[in-house]
């Protein structure tokens, strides 16, 4: 990658020309660094055969795999949301259905899909904790994983709908004469508008618009008996509202695509907030696409600013995102019938996603995980570190220890399909610098500091290992670099 051009502020910037198509130039190539980067936004990180095909077939050609999924991506999906299902009915604590959607997310054939069903569901942040009901989550998921690149729209309003969200806000409570607030309150506050682009009368009216709005079971249930069909004023306008016209009414806000557009861009491009002219234009667009979520994404995804040091490297990664960037990284899938084909054992990463703070269908509130620094403490960056040491040495995908038939020695490799170490022979090096630059090459594309590269050459050249201590160094080497800095951002 060609050195960087100094940044103007964002301020200083075109906002047409930010969301301007980016078009790969000689002086800036679309290569391993830029394909990298669009994975780990769009996707869950890359293997090195993903990374080495995007740099063949181009950028086009890799945004529309990323936006469109694989061929049998929509097939294959049918099949999991039946695994899936069959995992809620058995599940009582949410474990099942977080080892099912890290299968989706790792291999389900759509890893933008996911991301964004991610993204929804932090946005419409519910929990098990309170749901208490894995069939109503798994549920939840699904719907988020339909609209994910549809319409938002929709989507509001199927969340508006949802028993999940319903139990979560405690919607049964809302009752004509006696009404709940909750729902109505974070439809506005955290769905759709933002602090500051409604009143408390807003809330109160919207309120008695979704009172009888309840579940029967896992079902959603209009109580006609206890709907509020008076009179109501809710963002000026007067009417025998219901719970679907406040939906249309806050999607007719301004604010509303603005809200979004800005979540969306912490979420995809950096999490330095951006002056309000920025977003401008996507927030324009995307109202007037009728919130046309894979339109924006499509916008974002290959912009002028998307591929630049404004959002290169600009978001700390959490927990799923490190995670399974360096497993992506890491594991090799080989053919079944090879003596190499291991399974990848997706439950086997719960318990450190909870240690490093990240526990799917549990998000700590109605606000979700606030990421950014929040991520990284003592605790959590131990977790991390603990973590890329079990992955570098395959002890990651072994049974528990009272499971385990033998006890393995320090000194014998992992299997090839977790080994980092592979990378000797899959690039054919044995250089101290040739091995740092393929190991750099695969965990953290596009490098790191000058000085941590000279020294993981230095480490990796001392007492002039080869054979299998040359392959143990690099395994170390691997460790080193999950645990600096440049591989805690995406």
């Amino acid at each position: 990658m060609a050195a960087p051009l100094p940044l103007s502020p964002l301020d200083q910037i075109d906002p047409a020309d930010a969301w301007k198509p980016w078009v790969p130039s000689a002086s800036d190539p679309w290569d391993r660094t830029w394909a990298a980067h669009l994975y780990r936004r769009a996707a869950f990180g890359a293997s090195g055969p993903e990374l080495a095909s995007a740099v063949r077939v181009g950028h086009a050609a890799t945004l529309e795999l990323l936006l469109n999924g694989t061929e049998k991506s929509g097939e294959l999906m049918a099949t999991l949301n039946d695994v899936g299902r069959v995992s809620a009915t058995r599940d009582t604590d949410g474990t099942e259905l977080r080892g099912w959607w890290l299968y989706c997310m790792l291999q389900g054939g759509h890893p933008l899909r996911e991301k964004l069903a991610l993204f929804w569901h932090n946005h419409f942040a519910t929990s098990i904790a309170k749901v208490r009901e894995p069939g109503l989550m798994f549920r939840q998921n699904v719907t988020f994983r339909a609209h994910a690149l549809g319409r938002f729209g929709p989507l509001l309003h199927a969340v508006t709908r949802d028993p999940a969200m319903l139990v979560w806000l405690d919607s049964n409570t809302n009752v004509k004469g006696k009404p709940n607030e909750n729902y109505a309150r974070e439809l506005m506050e955290l769905f759709s508008l933002g602090v500051g682009n409604y009143s408390e009368a807003d809330v109160r009216e919207a309120a008695r618009s979704f009172s009888g709005w309840h579940t029967s079971g896992s079902s959603f249930r209009f109580n006609a008996a206890q709907h509020d069909g008076g009179p109501k004023t809710v963002l000026g306008r007067t009417g025998n509202w219901d719970g679907n016209a406040v939906v249309k009414m806050v999607l007719d806000q301004p604010a509303c695509a603005r809200f979004l557009v800005r979540k969306l861009y912490a979420a995809f491009v950096s999490e330095l907030p951006p002056p309000e002219q920025l977003l401008e234009p996507l927030g324009d667009t995307f109202r007037k696409s009728g919130y046309d979520i894979a339109a924006l994404m499509r916008t974002i995804l290959g912009s002028r600013l998307f591929y630049s040091g404004h959002a290169l490297r600009k978001r700390i990664a959490s927990p799923i995102e490190y995670a399974l960037g360096a497993v992506r990284a890491t594991y090799r899938r080989y053919e079944e019938g090879d003596t190499h084909f291991r399974p990848l054992a997706h439950q086997q990463l719960l318990r450190w996603l909870a240690g490093m703070g990240q526990v799917l269908f549990a998000p700590p509130n109605v606000k979700g995980w606030p990421g950014g620094k929040t991520w990284l403490n003592t605790a959590t960056v131990l977790e991390r570190n603990n973590f890329a040491a079990a992955l570098v040495s395959g002890t990651l995908w072994m049974p528990p220890l009272e499971e385990q038939a033998f006890v393995v020695s320090a000194d014998m490799p992992p299997p090839k399909a977790f080994d980092p170490a592979r990378v000797l022979e899959e690039e054919n090096v044995t250089r101290p610098a040739d091995v740092v630059r393929a190991l750099l090459d695969r965990y953290v594309p596009g490098g790191v500091r000058a000085a941590a590269r000279e020294k993981l050459v230095a480490f990796v050249a001392e007492d002039a290992p080869t054979g299998l201590l040359l392959a143990r160094r690099a395994r170390e080497a691997a460790h080193a670099i999950l645990t600096m800095p440049e591989a805690q951002l995406v």
